[in-house]
């Protein structure tokens, strides 16, 4: 469409002058469109054809057959378009929009915002204004966004979506399932791809004119399932988009996630992921540049973020597998026209600026499809290679870690192609690659020999640089790119040349493809220019191997105290093992937590005698240091090559041997559980304790042994410490078990609790301070769900006794306790005959016991003095200092003597 409507444009400035026709009145100052009618059309054909949309002939290009209609005042330029096209005789239809050759669109916000000032910096800066000049978004593909819906009313986003659905399982409280977007994020992304260009309105997308299929895999605060998103990214497949984005990730690996991206690769399409925002510190993140899926998958194309100067987006995740990098910072795009989640929480409405490693991942998808829409043949491997080989190297020469292969650049790859015709005649090379080896150490350097063939009609100069990259083998991303070596002689037509190549392996490993292509200083390498690149599988390894066999060893050890461990290891790596030297190899342990947390990482060393070579074994007696703190840890082996690695950090598998270190005081907890409660209630939990040290607790004496519960939120923060105390009934031998119940009082604030048994010699020390385990927990919900019924109906009630007969039903799903900071009471309000309240808090009567879910009592509320006038009573349920249940309702009292 955008070749023709240049065409028309030139014809305008050069040739046939436009035949105008009356279409000036004001009920015609809409939109207007060029029209190409089918050879042979009847007048009448052509005539229905223009009334369909209620347009009248502007003017006519006679030498190219096109007719220019005049719409309404008001009419929709699209609308209109595929109204023509549905018309008998109309070949094609088009906007008659203004031609430039460098496009600036004329969407408002393309220039400036209102929010940061640099309105679509990316779409400058990346070279996409460029492409536009070249080839516009084609309506024939389709790209799938797998996010939180979208707002399809959005005047910006009207007629570029699909029909979207959702995926949705299970939904955050607050949130329902539907699939429009709730939570503004999924508009946004689909604007960065496709929102209309030039059209007055807002933004441009990057590929404006695609479709986008809007898949709902997130509610309305971003949350989802790996279920959910697996089926969307299936369903996109199955549906016809050729490219796929989802800004979403979890740093959790998933195998069905895995297995719908490759689904979805073997169905030609092109996936494209949020590399991650784990660039730094962050609530959401475990750890600084935390793994990201689906991103960090084989056959996905990572995007990391840039900035206006080209720099890396601080919280744009620096990992090996980003792949590629693009604008992802301030990035102005579509928001919903209705209030979501985010609008809620200071986003905006209509249109918003948004900063992540999901805004830049949209980009690279828009890029993708402006190039599948001049090349759709490409397949997704050809569409990744264009966009890294033509990006713009950022950072570390070559590729990093923060950009990939560099900064996407829209009109380079645009104008880039498969097949670059070689200049100055036929350039080809073949490569023989029997002299590389095809295993090798990591890290390390090693020399191989590659034949050189000119196959061609032209000599390789000996200028020509024979370069190598190793990548990966599945989505042929680059991951090290060397250093090229120059031929040093020039290679005549149908002669060779050998050349050794000193090359570095990857630091990890894994099996890669080692490819070795040519190019001449400073020009497009031959595998560009039709000449064929040679790979090599080579499998990458650190080369170190060991097994482990200890003595058998005891159950636990005193803190503090040496010990030794007998060890037989057997080398079953492809390195000997040196005695001696700078760089000897010892035995070795880390003491770890139960969490697998490092409490000591360098242990003593034990020696080997002599140099052990690949095969053989060696027994090595290995000190032992116990930590200071009791506790239960895991002893794990690992052999180090001094100054060098640590074998495990090689891949090489550790043994773990658990051992219990203490100091003679030692208990462990059988619990049971509690139910759900209400905030302030207290319930009993029953712990079954046993001593499992070597000294007697005490029950009675100045300093008597006592249980009692810790209690902490869900982020471990504590909550109380010092629980109730529960008495021995008797001394507590060693081996011995006793039985107690431990007091649990809940706290006000609703949520999950944990609570952590522990006895406490009173006035020396809480048992696990001295390294007891203290790892057992039993989760204590707190529920404010405060329901019940209660009887009702008239109340005859008397003066001298003014008690009423009520039946109570606990109707929550939480336990009503008669103890604790809030317990659950009952109590009456007095209103007169006009429901004006004359008394509310009345007297409280207590519950007898503890209430269940769905038990049900009669209790004999005391109604306390009545007040003159009392006409009404509401007898209800409160807990204590918390809130009523409001579950009672007014009763017409009949007051007797």
């Amino acid at each position: 469409m955008f070749w023709r409507a240049l065409a028309c444009a030139l014809v305008l400035l050069g040739s046939a002058p436009l035949l105008a026709h009356p279409a000036q009145a004001a009920s015609f100052a809409g939109p207007r469109v060029l029209v190409q009618f089918a050879p042979g059309i009847t007048p009448d054909l052509r005539d229905a054809a223009i009334r369909s949309v209620g347009g009248a002939v502007d003017a006519v290009i006679p030498a190219l057959g096109v007719t220019r209609v005049a719409l309404p005042a008001g009419a929709g330029e699209r609308a209109a378009i595929e109204t023509l096209e549905g018309q008998a005789g109309v070949a094609s239809v088009e906007a008659d929009a203004p031609m430039r050759l460098d496009l600036t669109p004329n969407d408002p916000l393309y220039s400036t915002d209102p929010y940061v000032g640099l309105g679509q910096w990316g779409i400058r800066t990346a070279g996409v204004d460029r492409a536009w000049d070249v080839v516009r978004g084609s309506p024939g593909i389709v790209v799938a966004t797998i996010d939180t819906g979208v707002d399809p009313q959005h005047p910006d986003l009207l007629g570029a979506l699909l029909p979207g659905v959702s995926f949705l399982s299970a939904t955050s409280p607050g949130c329902v399932t539907q699939a429009n977007d709730d939570n503004s994020h999924g508009t946004h992304v689909a604007g960065i791809i496709g929102a209309n260009g030039n059209n007055t309105v807002g933004i441009a997308g990057v590929a404006f004119g695609v479709r986008i299929l809007p898949i709902k895999a997130l509610d309305c605060t971003g949350s989802g399932t790996t279920s959910d998103v697996s089926q969307a990214i299936v369903y996109a497949a199955d549906h016809g988009a050729r490219i796929i984005n989802i800004s979403l990730g979890s740093p959790q690996a998933s195998a069905t996630l895995q297995s719908a991206v490759s689904y979805a690769r073997n169905k030609n399409v092109l996936v494209v992921a949020a590399a991650g925002n784990c660039g730094v510190t962050n609530p959401q993140c475990g750890f600084v540049n935390q793994v990201d899926y689906p991103a960090a998958y084989p056959g996905v194309l990572a995007v990391g973020a840039t900035q206006p100067d080209d720099t890396r987006a601080s919280f744009s995740t620096q990992a090996s597998y980003v792949a590629i990098a693009a604008p992802g910072y301030r990035v102005v795009s579509t928001t919903p026209t209705y209030a979501t989640y985010l609008s809620g929480h200071g986003g905006t409405v209509s249109y918003g600026v948004f900063s992540g490693t999901s805004q830049a991942s949209p980009f690279v998808a828009g890029v993708a499809a402006l190039v599948l829409s001049k090349e759709p043949n490409l397949t997704p491997d050809q569409v990744t290679d264009r966009l890294r080989s033509t990006a713009v190297d950022l950072g570390t020469p070559g590729v990093d870690t923060s950009f990939g292969a560099g900064r996407v650049d829209a009109y380079r790859a645009v104008t880039g192609s498969s097949v670059v015709p070689a200049p100055g005649g036929d350039i080809r090379a073949t490569y023989d690659t029997s002299g590389v080896p095809a295993a090798v150490a990591t890290g390390l350097p090693f020399t191989a020999n590659v034949k050189v063939n000119a196959t061609g009609t032209s000599p390789l100069g000996a200028s020509f640089q024979l370069g190598y990259s190793w990548l990966d083998p599945v989505t042929r991303a680059v991951v090290l790119a060397g250093t090229p070596t120059a031929l040093g002689t020039d290679v005549r037509a149908g002669t060779s040349l050998v050349k050794t190549l000193t090359i570095t392996a990857p630091p990890l490993a894994g099996v890669f493809l080692l490819r070795f292509d040519l190019a001449p200083l400073g020009g497009v390498p031959l595998s560009l220019q039709g000449s064929a690149p040679a790979d090599v599988i080579v499998n990458v390894s650190a080369g170190y191997g060991a097994t482990y066999s200890p003595a058998a060893v005891g159950a636990s050890l005193v803190a503090g105290a040496q010990s030794t461990l007998s060890v037989s290891v057997k080398n079953t790596g492809i390195r000997t093992w040196a005695a001696g030297g700078i760089s000897p190899v010892h035995l070795s342990y880390h003491w770890l937590a139960t969490d697998r947390s490092v409490v000591v990482w360098n242990g003593a060393r034990g020696s080997l005698a002599q140099d052990v070579a690949p095969g053989a074994t060696a027994v090595v007696v290995l000190p032992l240091v116990p930590p200071s703190t009791t506790g239960t840890y895991l002893l794990r082996l690992d052999l180090v090559e001094e100054g060098v690695t640590w074998f495990s950090g090689q891949g090489v598998a550790t043994s773990d041997i658990p051992y219990a270190i203490t100091n003679g005081i030692s208990a462990s907890f059988t619990l049971g559980s509690v139910p759900t409660i209400l905030p302030g209630g207290r319930v009993a939990l029953p712990v079954t304790v046993k001593n499992d040290g070597i000294v007697a607790w005490g029950a009675g004496g100045t300093n008597p042994v006592h249980a009692a519960l810790h209690l902490y939120d869900g982020l471990g923060n504590t909550v109380s410490w010092d629980g109730a105390r529960t008495v021995l009934a008797s001394d507590v031998q060693p081996g011995a078990t006793v039985a107690l119940s431990l007091v649990v009082d809940a706290p006000l604030r609703p949520g999950i609790y944990r609570a952590r048994p522990d006895l406490v010699q009173e006035g020396v020390a809480w048992f696990g301070a001295l390294g007891s385990p203290t790892a057992a927990y039993t989760l204590v919900a707190v529920l404010p769900d405060y329901r019940g019924t209660l009887s009702s109906g008239p109340l005859t009630v008397s003066r001298a006794n003014p008690v009423a007969q009520v039946t109570v039903t606990n109707t929550s799903s939480a336990l009503w306790t008669a103890a604790g900071v809030a317990p659950v009471q009952l109590s009456v309000h007095w209103l007169d005959a006009q429901g004006t309240m004359l008394l509310w808090d009345g007297p409280r009567t207590k519950l007898a016991r503890d209430f269940g879910p769905g038990e049900t009592a009669t209790v004999a509320v005391a109604l306390g003095a009545i007040p003159p006038g009392a006409a009404f009573a509401t007898i209800d349920l409160i807990s204590e200092g918390v809130t009523w249940f409001g579950a009672g309702a007014a009763r017409p009292v009949v007051l007797t003597p």
